[in-house]
């Protein structure tokens, strides 16, 4: 199997190019099976969003609570201001930041590879677009916005990529290109230099199949599409960093990491998404209480910005507030018992998910149905996992339409975002060239469904389920 990550492509600008015959390839594979949207993770963002379909699991619950993170235990190793940024060198360091506990398809099936990939660990052979020396060659580009300049690069490792496939016949491999991310953050998500980078995945398919038919291996070969997240536009910017800083406080955050004794960390991923970290001070997670209540001025002011959709708040482990400044307040409940894990919705004070009232023990599928079709799919499930991170921050901030939480530092301006629960930033490509037994939800479900099919046995209790039985 070759699983193709199509970063940052919107489902129906994919739907859009194969039906207008610009993407044959991924069109021939639909034809085969299906294609639909599925949900990925919150936050909806490169990085975390890549442990779904590579570890079947939600990225907070192995270690990858968002593109940005803090590190309250002081124990990370090499990490500036124990801060993690997988936007820059950071990126060395995902495969470690995982639970190791959670296999990777890459280990589960081989010989494996990996090419342009944010997870790799375990591929047997080759960890293309990763190493010292494609990194000398991409970060110019990547930190001057040169972005013909990482396409070229791209395109090249995508060449050492299909060089090798040919050659070890793996029996998983994963090939992400992320020149549409790139692409819609700069020029839109339904942008034409976004639908050429469509195409370069579409060649690179083609190319694979071509590869596989040479060695006689051709009718044994499946490939599935997804991606990471979607696209929104986006055309303002709030200065996050600057007005926490106008209101008196100390604020550690990407990229001035000089900062003693903060009062508090942002963390901003997306860039429509952040994580506050209220008392940077305490060496383990502390739930929201009592302790607290000096931060409730200060957000009840954060609330009110035109920038800010959602406020998640964890009042334990099992137990999210979601806060939204016209709709009110509710609760996300998480219990587990002989039947497994449900989730309830509370409303306390309105109704800020928009689900129309309370929902009680609910399991993942019909905690993900109520939610599918709504402004913020698979919300339940998101925000609960999220919450209950080690890593996560005090306070999770979701943006509102149009707007990310971001207004310095930028190699490229934005003019199309991600990371938020938001519908549109939230929903992703899924092209599978076998037939379903049930419609796909999350890309969680891509692993216990690639493995059924590879005939590989997993002892791991994923997130995701089989689509294929």
């Amino acid at each position: 199997m070759l699983l193709v990550v199509a970063d940052g492509v919107r489902a129906d600008v994919l739907e859009e190019e194969m039906d207008a015959g610009r993407a044959p390839a991924m069109a021939a594979l639909r034809a085969k099976g299906s294609s639909q949207p599925i949900s990925s993770s919150f936050p909806s963002v490169t990085g975390p969003a890549y442990v779904p379909f590579l570890m079947g699991h939600h990225p907070a619950r192995v270690g990858l609570p968002g593109l940005r993170w803090y590190d309250r235990t002081r124990s990370l190793r090499w990490a500036p201001a124990q801060s993690r940024s997988y936007a820059g060198w950071d990126i060395w360091h995902v495969d470690s930041d995982v639970s190791p506990h959670m296999p990777t398809m890459l280990e589960y099936a081989q010989p494996s590879i990996a090419a342009m990939s944010m997870i790799g660990r375990g591929a047997t052979h080759g960890r293309i677009g990763r190493g010292l020396g494609w990194m000398a060659r991409a970060a110019p580009s990547h930190f001057r916005g040169d972005l013909l300049g990482w396409r070229t690069v791209e395109r090249q490792a995508t060449a050492a990529f299909l060089k090798q496939f040919g050659k070890v016949r793996p029996r998983f491999s994963v090939l992400a290109i992320t020149s549409p991310d790139k692409f819609a953050h700069k020029f839109g998500a339904r942008s034409d230099a976004v639908r050429t980078a469509i195409r370069d995945v579409d060649d690179a398919i083609g190319r694979a199949q071509e590869l596989a038919r040479r060695g006689g291996w051709g009718e044994s070969l499946h490939i599935w599409v997804t991606g990471d997240h979607g696209h929104a536009p986006v055309a303002d910017h709030d200065d996050l960093h600057g007005w926490l800083e106008s209101e008196g406080h100390r604020v550690l955050a990407h990229p001035r990491l000089n900062v003693k004794n903060p009062d508090v960390v942002l963390m901003v991923g997306g860039n429509a998404m952040a994580h506050l970290y209220m008392a940077p001070a305490h060496r383990s997670r502390q739930w929201w209480g009592e302790h607290a209540a000096r931060w409730d001025q200060l957000l009840d002011r954060l609330i009110e910005r035109p920038s800010i959709d959602l406020m998640a708040i964890s009042t334990s482990d099992s137990v999210v507030q979601v806060r939204h400044a016209a709709r009110g307040v509710a609760e996300v409940r998480r219990t587990e018992g002989v039947a497994g894990t449900r989730w309830s919705y509370v409303p306390l004070d309105g109704d800020p998910l928009l689900l129309g009232g309370a929902h009680q023990l609910l399991d993942s599928n019909s905690a993900w149905a109520l939610s599918s079709e709504t402004a913020y799919p698979d919300a339940l499930v998101q925000l609960s996992w999220l919450g209950a991170s080690s890593r996560g921050g005090d306070v999770v901030l979701s943006a509102s339409e149009g707007w990310d939480l971001r207004a310095r530092f930028e190699p490229v301006a934005h003019i199309s975002t991600h990371g938020a629960l938001l519908r549109d930033q939230m929903l992703v490509p899924l092209i599978v060239d076998v037939a379903t037994a049930r419609r796909p939800q999350r890309t969680t479900d891509i692993v216990p469904s690639a493995l059924q099919l590879l005939g590989v046995h997993a002892d791991t209790l994923f997130d995701g389920q089989s689509f294929l039985r």
